[in-house]
């Protein structure tokens, strides 16, 4: 694991990830396993998500 997958999304926006690297960002959300209780987000890693649910 590297720094960005181990950030969760949440952090990645608000340090404009998702603008900067959307091949990279893509990755982390496909195909996605779980989604975040608190924003609505899913990922491909709970890891990636503030408070993670299983889809």
């Amino acid at each position: 694991m590297n720094e960005t997958t181990e950030k969760t999304l949440c952090a990645l926006q608000e340090e404009g990830f998702i603008d900067s690297d959307t091949d990279a960002f893509k990755k982390l959300i496909q195909p996605a396993t779980h989604f975040c209780k608190n924003c609505g987000r899913s990922a491909a890693s709970d890891k990636n998500l503030c408070n993670p649910e299983p889809l």
